[in-house]
């Protein structure tokens, strides 16, 4: 029974100090002072507590406790007051779901009596998360706080992982707790693994002429990469992972073809087009991967932890419902091989084209920063990213090597994502290089938390790929709207034309300077680069500096994320 003087602010942190949560990612305000003053009498007294990082906006603290999850495979926590910084939350919520990373939000409420009279600061946050968390909790109860952080942080990472959000009334903070609710039983048994269905996979592969395992972001959440590594080596299958699974398989592997999709690579797309089985291991058919007509003429198998998944975009021939380690450990462990040496050789062939080589010029180009910054980290940083051109060129050059190091917005695509969550990225293994890749224009979404960064003297390398354009859209623009731009150029200004090209000699200026961001920041170092000559002395002393440090690149303003398969088109008509 717990202890009749604990509030629920000392419950609260009680709770999470025994679930092991370290870090909580956050910003204050009046529905969660309780909270903070619990905090700062715990660390006064020097009791076990969450070391608490405040970031300059809540949005910004949910991408790092993204970040974190992603990147230590545990539940990233972030705290906010409520209305404006439970709203704030919503992207990285979404962001979380759609990406299935574990994570605990937990937000401030009016107290439970003000609820509905649209007090100051009254939102729905329940109703407002409902769509886009794993579930959702409102307690105006203390003594529903307990089980209800332990139930929500326990969903948050078992199964399919994804965000839970626990929304507590200001009273229940305050009050004082004299006896607690039992939980709620309310879920589902687990399903018992089906051998049967998981033979009948086995044998399509061993039987299969031209198999390929398309490996999802279940793969990272379920710990198997190396399982998964030991099992395309029995059965002699050729492996490509998508966006979320980058780094389950090392890229010097001769059976790995790389990422596929809207911008995969050309043996990856190749193999998909070719192939007459095809192994979905938790991944979704999303519609950047599952591109026109990928299933014709071929056999889909689809194994997944969360049954939704399946059937659900792409009829499969044969499925499962079950955790992929058990899957591939039983596979490894059923006596089963298989050999594909004539198909092996064709995909070999493919291979040499990964990553797609690009034509030099006088300005500089993104893949050659981002092969620069590969071959200076040996491949092994935890690489971050925002979302955009800059992205695609990171995820099809950066040579991987390990599970848990691409930390990225897939599912959402969300700008602004990658400067915060590498603020979590570092509490969460800072035993390696941190690097963040970005554009400029996604930077700018999140620059607020530069001052994070500096205050907390994160010794993250920013690396701002910076064209003065939204690049992605107006590459789209380019392909797709005969080179018309709307409101895509950064650098614009009253002076510019309506017609202004790309290559105008007079359009070179890059916005914003970056450079002077060391006066706003001065623990932050900042460079530019703007010629080849550069690059490789440049990004190397980058990377030997002890602090945060920023460099703007300023990269060839008319370059394209290649290869690319357009909305509505199939492998067939990938543009190489």
């Amino acid at each position: 029974m717990p202890n009749p003087r604990r509030t629920g602010a000392s419950l609260f942190f009680d709770t999470l100090v025994d679930l092991g949560v370290e870090y909580i990612f956050g910003h204050t305000g009046g529905a969660v002072i309780p909270l903070h003053v619990e905090l700062n009498k715990r660390m006064r007294r020097g009791e076990p507590s969450p070391r608490f990082i405040l970031c300059r906006q809540e949005g910004g603290a949910g991408h790092a406790a993204e970040g974190y999850a992603r990147t230590s495979g545990r539940v990233g926590v972030a705290l906010a007051t409520s209305g404006p910084g439970a709203t704030n939350l919503v992207t990285p919520i979404a962001d979380a779901y759609k990406d299935s990373i574990p994570t605990l939000f937990v937000t401030g409420q009016v107290p439970s009596f003000a609820i509905g009279t649209d007090a100051f600061q009254e939102v729905d946050t329940l109703g407002i998360t409902r769509h886009i968390s794993k579930h959702n909790y409102l307690v105006k109860d203390i003594r529903d706080l307990e089980w209800v952080l332990r139930e929500g942080f326990a969903l948050a990472q078992s199964g399919r992982p994804g965000p839970v959000v626990v929304d507590i009334c200001k009273d229940v903070q305050l009050a004082q707790a004299a006896s607690a609710n039992r939980p709620r039983p309310r879920h589902r048994d687990s399903q018992a693994f089906d051998a049967t269905r998981a033979e009948a996979i086995l044998e399509a592969l061993t039987t299969a002429q031209r198999p390929v395992i398309k490996a999802g972001g279940g793969i990272i959440h379920a710990e198997a990469a190396l399982s998964l590594q030991g099992f395309a080596e029995r059965f002699e299958v050729p492996v490509t992972t998508t966006f979320n699974a980058l780094g389950a398989i090392p890229f010097q592997r001769p059976y790995y073809l790389g990422m596929p999709g809207m911008h995969g690579s050309i043996p990856a797309n190749y193999a998909l087009r070719e192939a007459d089985l095809i192994l979905t291991l938790g991944g979704r058919f999303d519609d950047r991967v599952a591109v026109k007509d990928f299933a014709k003429g071929k056999r889909i198998a689809h194994i997944d932890i969360d049954p939704s998944e399946l059937d659900k975009r792409i009829r499969s021939d044969l499925s499962l419902t079950a955790d992929l380690k058990d899957f591939l450990d039983y596979g490894l462990a059923s006596g089963r091989s298989a050999r594909h040496p004539e198909w092996l050789t064709h995909v070999a062939a493919w291979r040499s084209q990964m990553p797609k080589p690009y034509l030099q010029s006088e300005h500089i180009k993104p893949q050659a920063v981002i092969e620069a910054i590969s071959s200076l980290t040996a491949g092994d940083a935890t690489l971050v990213t925002g979302v955009g051109q800059h992205q695609m060129w990171a995820a099809q050059y950066y040579r991987f090597s390990r599970p848990r190091q691409w930390i990225s917005s897939g599912g959402l695509g969300t700008m602004g994502f990658g400067l915060p969550a590498a603020i979590g990225a570092w509490y969460a293994n800072p035993d390696k290089p941190l690097v963040l890749i970005d554009g400029d224009g996604s930077f700018q979404m999140n620059i607020q938390e530069l001052g994070t960064i500096a205050a907390n003297r994160i010794p993250v390398k920013m690396f701002v790929l910076n064209n003065s354009f939204l690049g992605m859209v107006r590459q789209w623009e380019d392909m797709m709207d005969e080179g018309h731009h709307y409101e895509t150029c950064l650098a614009r200004s009253a002076e510019c034309k309506p017609d202004c090209t790309l290559t105008d000699p007079a359009c070179r200026r890059q916005i914003p300077d970056l450079l002077g961001l060391e006066q706003v920041y001065p623990r932050i170092r900042t460079s530019r680069l703007t010629d080849t000559a550069q690059l490789w002395e440049g990004i190397s002393a980058a990377l030997s500096q002890p602090g945060p440090t920023l460099v703007d690149i300023w990269i060839e303003k008319t370059e394209d994320v290649l290869p690319m398969v357009q909305p509505g088109h199939g492998f067939n008509q990938m543009i190489e």
